[in-house]
């Protein structure tokens, strides 16, 4: 429990910040990417998970790396942060908070292409929709 509340407030300070600037300070990252490995440790050691799972897991993570690359560097640090909800939260919650995530950040984009209210060149910042497909997931695994 301890981790998931830790988890979800490092998770709104990224939300925060990449609304606000629409980047993430690398040394966040690297303090995050820490805390994520010694969070993945401990629960390899507990027996919470497997090897297997913690990889399997990390999919999501790097599609959204892939795709940044795709597109020009642009969403870098939201695929390392996606990596590191894996190892902190698990398979199961990653995997169904990135999906609602992409659901939510789909449906706004469709408001706001309907309305009218996008130029052509908006983007939109990632880590707010994942930090509530983050908080769905926890309601509902």
């Amino acid at each position: 429990m301890l981790i998931s509340v830790g988890t979800m407030i490092y998770l709104a300070a990224l939300a925060i910040l990449d609304a606000r600037r629409r980047e993430i300070s690398t040394i966040v990252l690297g303090m995050g990417s820490f805390a994520a490995i010694l969070t993945a440790g401990w629960l390899l050691l507990r027996g919470s998970t497997s090897w297997e799972m913690l990889l399997f897991g990390t999919v999501p993570g790097l599609l959204l790396l892939a795709l940044a690359g795709m597109t020009g560097g642009a969403g870098v640090g939201d695929g390392i942060v996606l990596l590191q909800l894996n190892f902190l939260l698990l398979f199961d919650r990653v995997v169904i908070a990135f999906g609602i995530s992409m659901l939510i950040i789909g449906a706004f984009s469709a408001v706001i292409l309907l309305a009218k209210l996008g130029k052509k060149d908006l983007r939109l910042p990632y880590l707010p929709f994942l930090w509530l497909g983050c908080l769905v997931a926890f309601c509902i695994c």
